[in-house]
């Protein structure tokens, strides 16, 4: 690119000057690409400029400058010169070949996916967008990769916004010099650092199961990454013993004991939320890198919500003179913005309708917010202070509704906010600042800059702003100072959105930039910056030194769950907190309905009824069965195994949970512990033996009883078989050869079968922590059920039906389960099957054909999606237990299942009197259900008598 020519006596060269994005040391080989060079400078051929320079009409700016992501490897590099036109395709290929990449592996091999006429690798060029099922990658070159695979493609970045796709022909003959080693390493959170805390914290703070922190940091991993966020190894070690300390607290406190926390939150992982009596509250710190509540969004991503609130606070203590190597204490514009968002929050309801109240609330004088920021100053006396009004208006227009203009209704929010008295240049102002916010709060991988959306949106202050940033060269103090006074509305926003435009790739710059122009200025551009990037793209020793930091991140996210789709509207169970920390009367609890003891009385009838009233028909088709009940069905009992309602295997086995639950935790009361999942084998082992199997070939090894003994086992009428399931017949026999239980982690067959669903509902009873319930049920269900979603079925159920009984409406019951379910590993089939029954729900009433498209039943995730399905789209128990039945698949379980569900919703008062009065074994259910209550009371027998109607097991 040097030219030499002669002026006069000397030889003189002309010089490239190249856009400081152009890395020439990673890509020597390259050459300079023409678009990259600004233009020649000339110098002598002693290195002195002569002054002369030549421009370069073919330069265009770099991509980080114009709005790409900054890049983290050489890989990414490559992409953005790409992207922004410097280098051709041909050129890319050819420098991506000598490239590292990321490759996820599966079963020890890389990942391909089809194309036609072939297949491509799937590679990624940074660790942080290598999605987080894929814990082991291999590091290779991309010359190195497809040499071993001739005649296959790349896919590079996929699911990232900015994915490439290289076909085999497009890479041509990727030749191959001496092989560099191709490294197979562990994600940042699988690595050594991670799996030697692991053990060490389960130890330290008695974790219980021991898996718990692995499976967490799974989840934690994987909606991190999620957002193309990574958590390093120091970070998730970090955060674990923040979950730690939560979890220690949780077992103090049910053991009636106060909490205590260390004196270092922040060292151990934690930052300190604030509740509605304005005390301390702390949780594990996520880094802002992912959702601990784990609802998706909407329209707005919740970790930009947090940036937009964080960066506010780091741009107004930076414009209030605090030292950025010290702590960035709240300042008082802050506190006006939290002000604002408790008005909005009690003002508004979740949903918009497109009417703002006439009037909104006053913030409160004396309330949590009011003393969690009194450490605060006053907000600054100029009207500049009101586009803070922006920030806590936008995420009000998060829910997009066929007859709502989100942007129109916050806009409108914003000017409820600033009041009449605002004048014309604060309205404006508030309505571009809403307008950008809107923008750069998506929920899309990569948001768009601050300039780009300038240009959008346009007039006279956008122009202005983007007319200054073409000037690259100028300096940018000179610049700002350019922008007006710096005190009247119009150029403080102007200072604010040139310093986020200009240098918002680099939010040290940017914050640093407008603060000097005050602290409006400063949080305005702050606020940009942290909605574009999240908290992770903020500088991170200033997000440390802000002591409210914690306060920041609970409102934030109060603020992202409010107006969620998936939030607040569907947690009921959430409204009497929301109600204290927000009060508006909007969520005053409404009457209850049932109480506990007729939602479970009614859950183990109505699933004995259902059971009853499918028993007969278990995989007759629906023409079969119409041609036996008539032409509408099922309409009441068919006689089955020699009578009318006589009930099969699930309600036996249910019954049969329900008393190790009783026994269990009488045992755990008489000896201060209990194995839960050992009372349910012996359970099982009773029940095997009143299906015909002698005692000492059913109680198995582990037990010395020589009777079965205990109340339940009393009742003859159980000493029938009424077609026992296979799988759970044989694998119980196999337990009394063996004394060996099935577990989740060493199961005992590949099962999927509905014998652990059907039979676990009582499991609902066992705790109020829904992870534990879920744990319990599943682990339930693995003793006969090997294959996850054999497993993970009974979880749901389980957490289902509790919340059930709790009041809970079923979609938020589903939710909560959904919930737990996600934490587990392949729970994909079940959460898919869950999604099918909540799609299909949306088409109405159910038909035999509309059940029959979600399966038969006979497998856990069917019968359980199938029973959901059935309960959400019918409004009684009749109508529901005899849709439930009337298909052509297993339709006694999931009779029994759906029972389950819809007992536990109307109550026992719900259900036909007919048919309770004709019920097998109605009153020795009513009674086990009594006693399950008086064990799990507060009043609990401890009397002889008791514990001969339930002994030790």
């Amino acid at each position: 690119m040097e030219k030499q020519e002669a002026i006069g006596d000397d030889f003189v060269e002309w010089r490239p000057d190249v856009d400081p994005e152009f890395d020439e040391k990673a890509f020597p080989d390259f050459g300079i690409p023409v678009r990259a060079i600004r233009g020649w400078t000339q110098h002598t051929l002693y290195g002195e400029p002569t002054g002369p320079r030549r421009g370069n009409e073919q330069y265009t700016p770099g991509p980080v400058w114009r709005g790409f992501p900054v890049p983290a490897t050489d890989a990414e590099k490559l992409v953005n010169y790409l992207g922004a036109n410097w280098i051709s395709r041909a050129e890319f290929v050819s420098a991506l070949l000598d490239c590292e990449v990321l490759v996820p592996m599966q079963d020890g091999e890389p990942l391909v996916r089809p194309v036609p006429g072939g297949h491509e690798v799937i590679a990624y060029s940074s660790s942080a967008k290598v999605p987080g099922r894929y814990p082991h990658r291999w590091r290779v070159v991309v010359r190195d990769l497809l040499a071993e695979r001739p005649g296959t493609g790349l896919t590079l970045d996929p699911g990232t916004g900015l994915v490439r796709s290289l076909t085999a022909a497009e890479l041509g003959d990727v030749g191959r010099g001496e092989p560099r080693p191709k490294v197979v390493e562990p994600a940042p959170e699988a690595g050594p650092e991670v799996a030697e805390a692991l053990p060490a914290l389960v130890a330290e703070f008695g974790i219980e199961p021991p898996d718990l922190l692995e499976r967490h940091l799974r989840y934690a991993v994987d909606h991190a990454r999620d957002q193309h966020f990574e958590l390093t190894p120091e970070e998730c070690i970090r955060y674990l013993r923040g979950f730690a300390w939560q979890y220690r607290n949780g077992v103090r406190r049910r053991a009636g004991q106060e909490p205590e926390w260390p004196a270092d939150l922040g060292a151990n992982g934690l930052i300190a939320h604030v509740d509605e009596q304005a005390r301390p509250r702390p949780v594990p710190w996520t880094f802002g890198k992912f959702s601990a509540f784990g609802t998706l969004a909407a329209r707005f991503a919740w970790h930009r919500i947090v940036g937009a609130y964080v960066g506010f606070a780091i741009g107004d203590a930076m414009g209030g003179g605090a030292d950025p190597a010290g702590p960035l204490p709240m300042g008082g514009l802050t506190r006006h913005l939290l002000f604002h968002t408790d008005i909005v929050l009690r003002g508004l309801p979740p949903v918009p309708t497109g009417e703002v109240p006439a009037t909104l609330p006053e913030p409160d004088p004396v309330g949590w917010l009011a003393v969690a920021t009194r450490q605060a100053g006053p907000a600054p006396a100029e009207f500049s202070a009101l586009l803070a009004t922006a920030l806590a208006a936008t995420p009000a227009g998060a829910v997009a509704m066929a007859d709502v203009d989100g942007e129109r209704y916050a806009k409108d929010v914003a000017r409820e906010l600033t009041g009449s008295g605002a004048g014309a240049e604060v309205t404006e102002g508030v309505e571009l600042l809403v307008a950008l916010f809107q923008a750069l709060l998506t929920r899309d991988a990569f948001a768009l800059p601050v300039h780009l959306r300038l240009r959008e949106i346009g007039g006279d202050l956008a122009t202005s702003t983007l007319a200054l940033r073409e000037d690259r060269e100028a300096d940018d103090v000179e610049q700002l100072e350019s922008i007006g006074d710096g005190r009247d509305v119009r150029s403080v926003l102007g200072r604010a959105l040139f310093a986020a435009a200009k240098r918002g790739y680099d939010p040290e710059a940017a914050i640093t930039l407008a603060a000097r122009s005050g602290p409006v200025a400063g949080a305005i551009a702050g606020a940009l910056v942290g909605a574009r990037l999240g908290v992770p793209g903020l500088p991170a020793a200033w997000v440390a030194a802000l002591p409210d930091l914690g306060l920041l991140d609970d409102v934030a996210s109060d603020v992202f769950w409010y107006f969620n789709r998936n939030g607040l509207q569907t947690e009921t169970a959430e409204h009497p907190r929301w109600e204290r920390r927000y009060p508006s009367g909007r969520f005053t609890p409404e009457p209850k309905g049932p109480d506990l003891r007729s939602r479970l009385r009614g859950s183990l009838l109505a699933g004995a009824i259902g059971d009853a009233l499918g028993a007969k028909t278990e995989f007759d088709s629906i023409d079969r069965i119409r041609e036996i009940a008539g032409p509408a069905g099922i309409t009441d009992f068919i006689p089955a195994y020699g009578g009318v309602g006589r009930i099969t295997d699930d309600t036996q086995m249910t019954l049969f949970t329900l008393e190790a639950l009783i026994r269990a935790h009488a045992q755990q009361r008489r000896t201060g512990s209990a194995d839960v999942v050992h009372s349910l084998q012996m359970a099982y082992q009773r029940w095997l033996h009143t299906q015909g199997v002698q005692w000492d070939r059913a109680r198995g090894p582990r037990s010395e009883v020589e009777a079965p003994d205990g109340w339940l086992v009393t009742h003859q009428e159980l000493f029938s078989r009424r077609a026992p399931g296979l799988t759970c017949f044989g694998e119980l026999e196999a337990y009394g050869r063996s004394g060996v239980r099935g577990t989740i982690e060493r199961p005992v067959n590949n099962s999927k079968g509905c014998g652990g669903v059907m039979r676990v509902a009582p499991i609902a009873l066992w705790s109020d922590d829904l992870a534990e319930v879920f744990r319990l049920g599943a682990e339930s269900a693995a003793l006969t059920h090997g294959h996850p979603s054999g497993y993970l079925s009974s979880g749901c159920f389980a957490v289902v039906v509790h919340e059930l009984l709790h009041g809970k409406s079923l979609l938020d019951a589903v939710a909560a389960a959904r919930a737990e379910l996600v934490k587990y590993p392949q729970h994909e089939e079940q959460g898919a099957a869950l999604d099918a029954a909540l799609a299909l729900a949306g088409q109405g009433p159910p038909t035999p054909e509309k059940l029959e498209s979600l399966g038969a039943g006979n497998v856990g995730e069917t019968a359980l999606s199938m029973s959901v399905y059935v309960a959400l789209t019918t409004t009684d128990a009749d109508s529901a237990l005899l849709a439930a039945v009337n298909h052509g698949g297993d339709s006694d379980s999931t009779g029994s299942v759906c029972g389950n569900l819809v007992g536990a919703m109307y109550g026992e008062e719900a259900l036909r009197g007919s048919w309770l009065e004709r019920l097998e074994l109605r009153d020795v259910i009513v009674g086990l259900a009594d006693d399950a209550l008086t064990e799990f009371g507060p009043d609990a027998p401890g009397d002889d008598r008791w514990f001969a109607r339930y002994p030790v097991d």
